[in-house]
């Protein structure tokens, strides 16, 4: 059976969960923020056992004079995936960016998975789908904002995958900064990352690093997904990235003043 987007966004209101307001957590620079909270399920069948797309979000965003353009930036910075809105610069708002992910994300599972579970009715658990996300901000020091993402997401298979993803925003322009805003260089940030992970991991080189599996087809690069304090600079590369997933996330920190030299 067929349906179109605009008919499951129909039946998904009877379902979901939409709080907005009421939880205020902080303000940087003249925004605050607030969080808009989604969970809804949509099953593949009616019939007992059938799967289930579970979508669940916890999503702060920005209000106050600064908002418009830290928000735009952010939903479209991939604490959403897949990234609806990147091939777009139409101002929307948070809530209706959000529903529209749930509606698209959702509409697609039932398409996608639909077909598959109707021709493999048997292996009911292979067609389960979660996807998850928990977001928070922190003050980061002079300027400095983190907004912090961890995610879960299953589609099938033996395990799911759980991600931290950090964006730095300076907050007097409301600016996203990039690897390449904050650092001049990244050759040599390649060379410290992997000794740290030579003493991390209790090995005496990058060859004996890659038999452990890390880094293991020799491409060392540096993240742009790091957390950046008055103090720290902590590189984070995701489960499954750079290692075997029972290696699990894998965390790179240094002190800021030993990078200031590559520092812009």
């Amino acid at each position: 059976m067929k349906y179109s987007i605009r008919f499951i966004c129909a039946m998904l209101s009877a379902f979901m969960l939409c709080a907005c307001g009421g939880n205020s957590t902080a303000s940087f620079e003249g925004m605050e923020f607030d969080s808009i909270v989604v969970d809804t399920v949509a099953a593949l069948g009616k019939t007992e056992g059938a799967p289930k797309c579970h979508v669940r979000l916890n999503i702060q965003y920005a209000k106050g004079d600064k908002a418009q353009r830290f928000n735009d930036t952010l939903m479209r910075s991939g604490i959403l995936a897949p990234d609806y809105f990147s091939l777009s610069n139409e101002k929307l708002s948070v809530k209706t960016m959000i529903d529209s992910f749930v509606c698209r994300y959702v509409s697609d599972y039932l398409r996608d998975y639909g077909t598959l579970y109707r021709a493999d009715t048997e292996h009911a658990d292979s067609y389960r789908c979660d996807f998850i996300v928990n977001t928070s901000t922190q003050n980061a020091g002079d300027g400095l904002l983190n907004y912090v993402a961890n995610l879960y997401t299953y589609g099938g298979g033996a395990h799911g995958i759980r991600q931290t993803i950090v964006k730095n925003f300076d907050t007097k322009t409301g600016h996203l900064l990039s690897l390449g805003d904050v650092f001049i260089d990244d050759a040599v940030l390649k060379d410290l990352i992997v000794e740290k992970l030579i003493k991390k991991f209790d090995v005496e080189t990058f060859d004996e690093l890659r038999e452990k599996f890390v880094f293991a087809d020799g491409q060392v690069y540096v993240p742009d997904n790091f957390i950046l304090t008055d103090d720290n600079v902590t590189f984070i590369y995701c489960e499954d990235e750079i290692a075997p997933h029972e290696m699990g996330e894998i965390r790179v920190e240094f002190d800021r003043d030993d990078l200031k030299s590559y520092m812009r």
